[in-house]
């Protein structure tokens, strides 16, 4: 006898921090995507576990007010965003609100205090780059969402707009020879932040959206608050994204990045930078892992004044935090792409002696569930 699924009637309550919204059923927590809080939906489970299912909506019976017609065709499909369906504005707010819960379950604290999130110049059209996938057809796509499977597209709309315009001619022509997938990036080496250059190799990470990076830096600066006399440690330094400005407002700045590529192009954009401030910060960049850099006795045994870590997603190892609190920086200030690390880690540097100031998001990505946060700590004990 062929098994039928049910279709259940939901109330969605709010967002979850993988993006998804919430509802409850006879005890069990059910996550729907695509879903919007206040909502009232018919969705049939199509995962289901010992403490969660999740669910995928047949019918909206209940539209919330900021529910609205996503832009892209492939929305739903494609699984590079997960919010096109809701307002700018309220993605905004249900962004602080995730930040703020994570610093509450995951962080522990019981009054931080998260700012309202800073919005993106541009909530479409902001993406520099984009990692295509490639079909069985040789054509540019992306990864369906939860699935290996490629989405063929012609198409993104949140991609910058000559971005977009190579997109539409790479899926007429076929992406070049090759196995795996494909950057997509600007055809100049070299992207503008405010008032600085970077030069970003093909192999170098930088950040996706350079208006909000901008900003980004703006943000970095202001709590840092330097007088110029400061010794600065800039951990995951990448390209030189805070080094650069550091270095105009510091008497010395020391980046640590793992990856090669990534500080040669630091060590270019510094050079080409002292060309015309000759009498800017001593610099050193280090290639090395930051946990390994921090127990070289030229970091080890120096005195520093501030120390920023902007880590991959996945946050800062907790050897590199006891290397930190060692250091016993009077503040450090950490940018993060995942609020759950960061909460994480703030606790392991409140529980050493820091207090935690308020967190700064910023919406780095637009139309998805991510978000960019700063936080300052400053020391205490």
């Amino acid at each position: 006898m062929e098994h039928t699924v049910p279709i259940l009637e939901l109330e969605l309550e709010t967002m979850t921090p993988g993006g998804e919204a919430l509802a409850r059923h006879e005890g069990m927590v059910i996550f729907v995507p695509f879903g919007v809080p206040g909502e009232r939906v018919q969705a049939r489970i199509t995962l289901q576990k010992k403490r969660f299912a999740r669910a995928e909506i047949v019918d909206i019976l209940r539209a919330a007010p900021h529910r609205v017609e996503p832009v892209c065709r492939y929305f739903g499909i494609c699984g590079g965003c997960q919010w096109q369906q809701i307002e700018y504005g309220a993605q905004l707010l249900y962004k602080e609100a995730i930040v703020a819960e994570q610093f509450t379950r995951i962080g522990r604290f019981a009054d931080a205090q998260v700012l309202p999130c800073i919005p993106s110049p541009s909530p479409y059209g902001y993406r520099n780059r984009a990692r295509l996938a490639r079909s069985p057809r040789n054509r540019p796509g992306y990864r369906a969402a939860q699935s290996h499977a490629v989405v063929e597209v012609d198409d993104c709309p949140i991609l910058e707009a000559d971005l977009n315009q190579r997109l539409h001619e790479i899926s007429r022509i076929g992406l070049p020879p090759g196995d795996g997938d494909w950057e997509l990036r600007p055809d100049a080496s070299t992207l503008r932040v405010g008032d600085f250059r970077y030069t970003v190799s093909p192999d170098s990470f930088f950040q996706v959206n350079t208006l909000i990076a901008a900003r980004l830096v703006d943000e970095v600066l202001a709590q840092l608050d330097l007088r110029g006399n400061e010794r600065v440690l800039d951990l995951y330094c990448g390209v030189g994204l805070f080094t650069l400005p550091l270095s105009l407002r510091a008497a010395h700045i020391t980046g640590v990045e793992f990856s090669s590529s990534a500080t040669a192009d630091a060590a270019a954009n510094l050079a080409a930078l002292r060309a015309d401030h000759p009498h800017m910060a001593e610099t050193t960049i280090l290639t090395a892992a930051v946990e390994e850099a921090l127990a070289r006795p030229q970091i080890a045994d120096g005195r520093w004044d501030a120390v920023i870590v902007d880590p991959p997603r996945a946050g800062v190892d907790r050897g590199a935090l006891e290397r930190i609190l060692a250091l016993r920086p009077p503040q450090i200030v950490y940018v993060s792409c995942d609020p759950a690390t960061l909460a994480r880690d703030a606790r392991i540097l409140a529980d050493g002696g820091y207090v935690l100031g308020p967190i700064q998001p910023l919406d780095m990505f637009p139309q998805t569930h991510h978000v960019e946060s700063v936080a300052r700590l400053t020391k205490f004990l």
